[in-house]
């Protein structure tokens, strides 16, 4: 006899929440012994197993990493419990990290920072960005690869990654998914400044007079991606699946 499709609904409907309700109950239990209340968002994050979150953004000399370098990162830790303040961290190729490749006839200028921003995703259970599953982590485990330093890439199954690209591509509304697109749609503003390529160019060449000046330009512009990015964060976690895919 087939069931009625209602009835199954029905019937799953209350699987699913006697299943969630469960999970829920426990970890209010297990952090009520730890004198936390919990609200909504921070059990949904901790289901995910995500306790401290990453969010973070890179600069590069060019998209394609062969031949080319990053040229600085930007992040802030979260505690999604709020118990340990944010922290803001961030790195940049130096004059003398420029030099040392040079000296060894590479492009590798990136070598040191890919190590600091390695600690970072080891340090953490979600790392975020915009668009950061599509070129941010990529690009850092190519570099990895490229220089040599594969035990930087954390393991398959380590690290869980957000990305506000998705989260916005799958629950707004705008005419192109771009960071400054959703600094607009989620109301928190733009705050991206103006790519101005002269200044990621002059980064190649240190004895330049005005390297300083760009490095500097380069550094704000990635510290108001970071800012954009978890303002934004903010508005779209209340309603969207925490993304939660392995890297």
């Amino acid at each position: 006899m087939k069931k009625n499709p209602i009835e199954v609904k029905q019937i799953l409907e209350k699987l699913e929440t006697k299943r969630y309700s469960s999970k829920e109950d426990k970890i209010k239990e297990s952090f009520a012994k730890k004198g936390y209340v919990l609200t909504d968002l921070q059990i949904r994050y901790l289901k995910k197993g995500v306790r401290y979150q990453f969010v973070y953004d890179i600069e590069t000399s060019d998209f394609n990493p062969l031949g080319n370098f990053m040229i600085s990162w930007c992040g802030l830790h979260r505690d999604i419990l709020g118990q340990i303040p944010d922290e803001y961290v961030e790195d940049h190729i130096t004059k003398e990290d420029i030099l040392t490749a040079v000296d060894g006839d590479s492009f590798d200028f990136d070598k040191r920072i890919l190590q600091t921003l390695s600690k970072n995703f080891f340090d953490v259970h979600h790392a975020v960005g915009h668009f950061s599953t599509k070129f941010d982590m990529p690009y850092f485990r190519t570099r990895c690869l490229l220089t040599k330093q594969n035990k930087l890439i954390p393991p398959y199954g380590y690290l869980k990654q957000g990305d506000t690209w998705r989260y916005m591509k799958t629950s707004l509304k705008a005419p192109r998914n771009t960071l400054v697109n959703f600094g607009v749609y989620t109301g928190v503003g733009n705050k991206k400044t103006f790519v101005n390529m002269n200044h990621w160019k002059r980064i190649y060449f240190p004895a330049n007079p005005k390297w300083q000046e760009s490095m500097n330009y380069i550094m704000v512009h990635c510290r108001n991606d970071v800012k954009q990015t978890l303002e934004g964060l903010y508005e779209v976690e209340k309603f969207n699946n925490i993304g939660s895919v392995l890297a």
